[in-house]
């Protein structure tokens, strides 16, 4: 979850706008909102760089609360379960099936404890990547990932990078808002 505040802000936007501080409000909410959109775009770009996951699904798990005037605060929370490790690139060989989830990263072997990985097909359609257990070979266990909101959050790939910048996005935004007003256009 990423959180977007102001905490002196406030007073300083209010400062600059002068007779016009009963604005200040408007200035600082429209700028907060507009900061979590490009926050957003950024995590799912930056997490696009990383991991071998589209885009559109990590937009799609991530819904902004957008801050109002009596509530200086946007929040980003990403939801969502672990993913199969069918969405990601897979290839499928006589020896052993194989996964990659980071970009970076190379194929790796889906095996545990002498039992390979296969690619399953279940009677309703879905195809997925599973492995056998126990002595019996039976039940079958799909593999999964993490989820999404897991790999957004991770502080060495994609949060971390872009953390640093939402706050002096974030200024950039009010003072573009604060021209704004003082030139009559808000």
């Amino acid at each position: 979850m990423v959180v977007i505040e102001v905490d002196d802000r406030l007073s300083y936007v209010e400062k600059r706008l002068g007779n016009l501080s009963d604005k200040a409000p408007k200035v600082i909410c429209k700028a907060i909102n507009e900061t979590a959109k490009w926050a957003r775009k950024e995590l799912a770009k930056e997490a696009q760089k990383t991991y071998l996951v589209k885009s559109g699904q990590f937009n799609k798990s991530m819904k902004i609360d957008n801050a109002r005037y009596s509530n200086l605060e946007a929040t980003i929370k990403s939801e969502g379960e672990t993913m199969e490790l069918f969405a990601f690139k897979y290839s499928v060989g006589k020896k052993a099936t194989k996964a990659q989830v980071i970009k970076s990263g190379s194929l790796k072997k889906l095996e545990k404890s002498g039992i390979k990985a296969f690619v399953a097909k279940f009677a309703s359609g879905h195809k997925t990547i599973a492995q056998r257990q126990g002595a019996d070979r039976l039940p079958i266990k799909v593999l999964f990932s993490n989820s999404i909101p897991k790999m957004l959050g991770n502080e060495k790939r994609v949060y971390g990078i872009v953390e640093p910048r939402i706050e002096s996005e974030l200024d950039k935004r009010i003072e573009k808002h604060i021209k704004k007003v003082l030139e009559g256009y808000e």
